[in-house]
């Protein structure tokens, strides 16, 4: 399988970013993270954190998926036109399309939430017009598209990921257990 891309912009909620990669990491996916802006990212809470690469170097036929984490950096991730066209070309492909938190305005400003059950953080719930529900679940699965509401639900969204890309409900249940979930 292709590898997974984390797209990392200045102001992400790192847990948004770290759980799931651990998650992805633990059940074996290879993971790539791309840094927006540089290879160096300070996340909101102080955290800086080093990219494998540049988003700028990124295409979609070299992944299987593209995970947004949320925070601060949403907004950056929604009015950033590469990651507009990135969100776009994997929706087009069939392929998974992911973001937590306030991340869900980059795919609704993409056009992918059209008709999608999606989750997000509540004060970006009003933002998501095309979406069929908003939902106050932890992660939400609906065809190619996983939505997660916010940091307490990082967790939950890479499980969601991780079933998403195919990983059994028997593994995903014993990296539960394994993680005291």
């Amino acid at each position: 399988m292709k590898p997974v891309l984390v797209i990392m912009a200045p102001g992400f909620e790192e847990i948004e970013l770290t759980a799931p990669i651990d998650i992805l990491r633990r059940l074996d996916y290879e993971v790539v993270t791309a840094g927006l802006e540089s290879r160096t990212v300070k996340g909101a809470h102080g955290i800086t954190m080093q990219a494998d690469s540049l988003l700028v170097d990124a295409e979609e036929k070299n992944f299987a998926a593209i995970v947004l984490p949320g925070g601060p950096a949403s907004w950056t991730l929604r009015d950033t036109p590469r990651v507009k066209k990135l969100v776009q070309e994997f929706a087009d492909a069939g392929k998974l399309v992911a973001a937590i938190c306030a991340a869900p305005i980059a795919l609704e400003a993409a056009g992918v939430l059209k008709e999608h059950r999606v989750t997000c953080y509540p004060s970006v719930k009003a933002e998501l017009t095309s979406a069929a529900e908003v939902s106050g679940e932890p992660a939400v699965t609906d065809g190619s598209l996983v939505t997660g509401r916010g940091p307490g639900a990082a967790l939950a969204f890479g499980y969601a990921l991780a079933a998403a890309l195919g990983t059994t409900e028997e593994k995903v249940a014993q990296l539960k257990a394994d993680m005291c979930f």
